[in-house]
């Protein structure tokens, strides 16, 4: 999937036999993620950041939630690719917040069925927290399943701005979501973390 880059992407993506590009000509998560979706042909979805690598065992692991659990829906344990302590912290309270407080980004590559992704009609058409709107129907929908195997993130967006600040610009920017801020708005200091 390609929003629009200037990075090379589609030429990467077009020399490699096995993929397929998608350039769904509107930039957004939300659109691109969805015309993913309409695009796929199988009956498990996973949205998965271009900075995040899942775990070896993810196919079995995705099954299992899904076939074996019932859920509507799941996401993976999160960690950042990084070894020094901040970090460390950051993971273990993003984990805190998605496990027990239901707040889920989709940096913990969020899967679904396919019938389960038409039935809560895919990610809004918001430019920022699509992630954690759609991660929350999934879960008025039938459940929201935790696999506790950690998918790893890079360290590059804590690295750009400092990881305290990222931190608390993100959970300023959630706040204000939380008490209706628009998204339109949002949108522009939303880059600030990115």
């Amino acid at each position: 999937m390609d929003g629009g880059s200037d990075d090379g992407t589609p030429e990467i993506v077009r020399s490699c036999p096995w993929a397929r590009l998608i350039e769904p000509g509107t930039r957004g998560r939300a659109v691109q993620m969805n015309a993913g979706a309409a695009a796929s042909s199988g009956d498990l979805l996973l949205f998965l950041h271009a900075d995040t690598r899942l775990p070896v065992r993810w196919r079995a692991l995705v099954t299992e939630s899904i076939h074996g659990r019932g859920k509507a829906g799941g996401r993976f344990r999160f960690d950042i690719d990084h070894a020094k302590w901040i970090y460390r912290w950051i993971a273990r309270g993003t984990n805190f917040r998605s496990r027990f407080l239901g707040i889920t980004y989709g940096d913990q590559a969020i899967y679904t069925t396919r019938e389960a992704f038409e039935s809560v009609g895919g990610f809004p058409g918001i430019p920022v927290f699509e992630d954690s709107r759609f991660a929350a129907r999934l879960k008025k929908a039938g459940g929201l399943d935790w696999i506790d195997e950690a998918v790893l993130t890079s360290a590059r967006r804590w690295e750009r701005r400092g990881p305290v600040r990222t931190l608390l610009l993100t959970w300023l920017l959630w706040l204000s979501h939380t008490f209706f801020v628009p998204p339109r708005f949002l949108a522009r200091f939303y880059g600030v973390v990115r």
